[in-house]
Parts: C-alpha cells; sequence; structure tokens
C-alpha cells in the first residue's frame, strides 16, 4: 500500500471513530436516562413497566426492594457521621472557592437536593 493510500485509509478510519464517539455522546446529552431523573416510586413504577409485572410479582419486587433499603441503611448506619463530616468538609472547601453570590446559589442548590432527597423518601 503506497504511504498516499495508508494516510487516506488512516484519516477515514479516525473520522470514523470521531463520529460515533461524537454520536454517542450527543445521543447521552439529547437523551438522559429516564431512570437517573426518576424518585423512588416512579423508578419502581417504571421497572414494574419495562418487565409487564403482574400484581403479585409487583408486591414480591417492592418487597424485595425495601428489605434491600433496609439492609443498605442498617449498613451505612454506622459510617454515617463520618460520610457527613466528609461532606461538609468538601462543601466548606468549595464554598470558601465561591464569591458571596455564588455561594447564596450554592447553598440553594444543596438545599433543592436535599428536599429531593427528602420527596424520594
Amino acid at each position: 500500500m503506497t504511504r498516499t493510500k495508508g494516510l487516506a485509509l488512516a484519516f477515514y478510519l479516525g473520522a470514523a471513530v470521531a463520529g460515533v464517539a461524537i454520536g454517542i455522546a450527543a445521543d447521552r446529552w439529547l437523551r438522559p436516562s429516564p431512570v437517573t431523573r426518576m424518585s423512588g416510586p416512579q423508578m419502581r413504577e417504571w421497572f414494574a413497566g419495562e418487565l409487564k409485572l403482574d400484581s403479585a410479582q409487583r408486591v414480591a419486587v417492592d418487597s424485595i426492594l425495601d428489605a434491600r433499603a433496609h439492609a443498605e441503611s442498617l449498613l451505612v448506619a454506622p459510617i454515617r457521621p463520618q460520610l457527613d463530616s466528609i461532606r461538609a468538609e468538601a462543601r466548606g472547601r468549595i464554598s470558601a472557592l465561591l464569591t458571596p453570590e455564588q455561594v447564596r446559589v450554592y447553598e440553594q442548590m444543596q438545599r433543592d437536593q436535599k428536599a429531593r432527597t427528602q420527596e424520594k423518601k
């Protein structure tokens, strides 16, 4: 193969790989996963709908998910204070970098996130 043909082939291959990467990125950006935007009850509805669960299956799956959530809660409980401390320290460090206006926005973001978390419970 001549150098020109090899160079052209490499260019086309590079363009194809770049096109695939851009396509995947655009798809994920334009169509975020429905799973990531749902509350707990919405997630369960989506899950049951996707699997076409009958009522007995839904009750059983809900029971399993409730048991899992309880087990996870018990597992995390002993280290919860440490996690909270790590998060608070990180928030404090971030706040120290921000302007007063940015701090107000950042604090509102945290309040909004806390409200969303409370909604899911």
